[in-house]
């Protein structure tokens, strides 16, 4: 089962972990949740920094980031370490070493290579940064799966009789 938090918490303790690969689904489904909270920063920096002068705490928090966007900021600094992890993690899941993530600097052109890279499906068994994230999570599916006990009524039936 996919749990929400769980899989949000886990990428968030993995964020200065570089090694190792990443599936497609998890990667983009942080994606998704990073551009979902820098609205949601964006729009509380909006709320309570231009609409009014702010006083007490948020003045505070304003002076303590020079007068730009402080929770565009927080959001910076706590989850853009956790972005940048998962995106070396899925270039190494496709084969490419994490460097390539720095494509993404250049002005106008770098968003597409990296954009195509991080789209497109995994590179099958092993390569050098490890074992395919999908075989293993169908690995462990599949133990699970056979290691479940039987059902109360299958295993009288294999009792032995006495």
């Amino acid at each position: 089962m996919f749990s929400l938090y769980g899989k949000i918490f886990s990428i968030l303790r993995a964020s200065f972990a570089f090694s190792g690969r990443t599936a497609r689904k998890e990667f983009w489904f942080f994606f998704v949740f990073y551009a979902l909270m820098y609205f949601a920063a964006l729009g509380a920096d909006v709320t309570y920094f231009r609409q009014a002068e702010p006083t007490g705490f948020l003045l505070i928090l304003q002076g303590l980031f020079g007068g730009r966007e402080p929770f565009v900021w927080i959001h910076f600094l706590l989850l853009t370490p956790a972005m940048a992890s998962i995106t070396v993690r899925r270039l190494h899941d496709r084969g490419h070493t994490g460097w390539w993530g720095l494509v993404y600097l250049i002005p106008l052109l770098g968003l597409v290579p990296l954009v195509a890279m991080l789209g497109r499906t995994s590179q099958p068994g092993f390569n050098r940064f490890g074992a395919n994230p999908l075989a293993l999570a169908n690995v462990a599916k599949n133990d699970a799966v056979s290691s479940e006990p039987a059902p109360a009524e299958a295993q009288s039936q294999m009792a032995p009789a006495e």
